[in-house]
């Protein structure tokens, strides 16, 4: 059975291309699985049924109840086996009828303009670190600005080469993305003199990666997690909020929609597959939806004529509370264009 998880990660990495993360997870899911069957007296694929497969769901529910904790996991089981029987491990799947449980789509947090101003000006601040290496400011601000005014994953952002950024054409190319797919991201005018500022104080040397440590090799994910969580707990933007560098991906999308970007525009600089998983990335507030109301264009008034208006009340037959309720309507864009319809 582990030889068949072998030849599947491998499989992974190179027909699908899926990303490092995956891989792991789907690794770490299968050999789980195959670790409980052989606990049970299964010793080969062969022996494998539907009902062992549940069994181990329902084992596995208890230490990870998160509905997309058990959704990744029975997403790793469907392609294990799906490969067995393409690669003449097994005759049947048995992992063919699980269904993947619903997820709840919950709208991500995202912070604030007050919020992202007081985070990204944390890494200048005096006080916040105790021991502060060179170099360290510069880099975490660039850092911090380029999550929120990217649009970058984290795999992606600390998977950046010096060689990736062109300054001179304002772009960034992105090469180690989700899925093994490339994309360009357009550079922030703000962000030039945050590179100015982070490429004088970079350590030289052979790395050709654009973060460094300390000790001048590539940034690792566990530093620049633990970073991000004293930073925001710095700026106190984490009492009520869960936040992550993910979160900062949020605030792009939803930014760019703000500022009149379509979908299919923040589905190429986020470096979607599908259009569906962008839909999650918009936020939308009552301050947006009153907006959006307000810019429809009503009927001019050529377009209606005085018998289809129905006729306006004289005051005097109009108690005071729907006079106070017509004085202000009359606040209201559209009354004017009532008005003139009236008077035609």
């Amino acid at each position: 059975m582990f030889n068949a998880l072998s030849d599947f990660i491998i499989y992974c990495r190179i027909e699908r291309r899926l990303s490092e993360l995956t891989c792991k997870a789907y690794e770490r899911d299968v050999r789980t699985c195959i670790e409980f069957l052989r606990s049970q007296g299964i010793s080969a694929l062969v022996e494998i049924r539907t009902s062992d497969l549940r069994r181990f769901l329902a084992e596995e529910a208890t230490h990870r109840p998160a509905p997309s904790s058990q959704a990744r996991t029975i997403a790793a089981l469907r392609c294990f086996f799906r490969f067995c029987v393409e690669s003449d491990y097994l005759e049947r799947d048995p992992a063919h009828v699980l269904r993947t449980p619903k997820k709840r789509e919950a709208l991500p947090d995202v912070l604030d303009r007050r919020e992202l101003s007081r985070l990204l000006d944390m890494p200048g601040k005096e006080g916040v670190w105790e021991r502060v290496h060179a170099g360290k400011i510069e880099r975490d601000r660039l850092l911090l600005a380029l999550f929120a005014y990217g649009g970058l994953r984290r795999s992606e952002l600390l998977g950046l080469d010096c060689d990736d950024v062109d300054l001179d054409r304002r772009l960034i190319r992105v090469r180690n993305a989700k899925g093994g797919r490339q994309r360009v991201v357009p550079i922030h005018p703000g962000l030039v003199p945050l590179f100015l500022d982070y490429a004088r104080v970079r350590p030289e040397g052979p790395e050709p990666a654009l973060f460094l440590g300390v000790l001048g090799r590539r940034l690792s994910p566990t530093i620049m997690a633990l970073a991000f969580r004293h930073y925001a707990a710095a700026a106190g933007v984490d009492k009520r909020k869960k936040i992550t560098p993910h979160t900062l991906r949020h605030v792009f999308a939803t930014e760019l929609l703000s500022a009149g970007a379509n979908l299919r525009q923040i589905q190429e600089l986020l470096g979607h597959k599908h259009l569906d998983s962008t839909q999650r990335y918009t936020r939308v507030n009552a301050h947006q939806l009153r907006g959006a109301v307000r810019r429809l264009r009503f009927p001019s008034a050529t377009q209606a004529s005085p018998s289809e208006l129905p006729a306006a009340p004289s005051a005097a037959t109009r108690p005071a509370r729907t006079l106070r309720k017509a004085a202000i309507s009359d606040q209201w864009p559209g009354a004017a264009v009532f008005r003139q319809a009236q008077q035609v």
